[in-house]
């Protein structure tokens, strides 16, 4: 744990500062005003949800290698409730521009699923060959 998780928090601020550079660059240059004020907060957000589930996740893969695939799920479950609640209650509350943000939602979610996924798997197998 002590190298895992400072490990993945270094990927996830260096993911979340490409997203944000990338996304300043889109919304200057490419899509002139369809910039939404919520990107940064989602992207903190994101961050901060990815943060802890993967703490949680590590903490139970280290110590309990049997418990993980149901933690995970469970996990993946509420974080999927989390983001849809965000999602559904910006755009009732601020229906224009919903393509862009559901575009950038899109992108975000992903970015993050795919560095949390990969680490975890990563972790998940060196529990399971120091179990053995």
């Amino acid at each position: 744990m002590k190298k895992t998780f400072p490990k993945f928090f270094t990927k996830a601020i260096t993911a979340a500062a490409i997203l944000a550079f990338l996304g300043w660059v889109a919304f200057n240059f490419i899509f002139t005003g369809q910039y939404l004020p919520v990107l940064p907060w989602m992207l903190i957000f994101f961050l901060v949800v990815t943060l802890v589930s993967y703490y949680s996740q590590v903490r139970v893969a280290q110590n309990d290698p049997a418990r993980f695939p149901r933690t995970t799920m469970l996990v993946s479950f509420l974080r999927l409730v989390v983001y849809s609640a965000f999602a559904f209650g910006y755009l009732a509350k601020r229906p224009e521009k919903a393509a862009v943000f559901v575009v950038c939602l899109a992108i975000t979610y992903l970015v993050f699923t795919f560095i949390e996924v990969s680490d975890l798997s990563r972790v998940s197998r060196k529990s399971k060959t120091r179990e053995k």
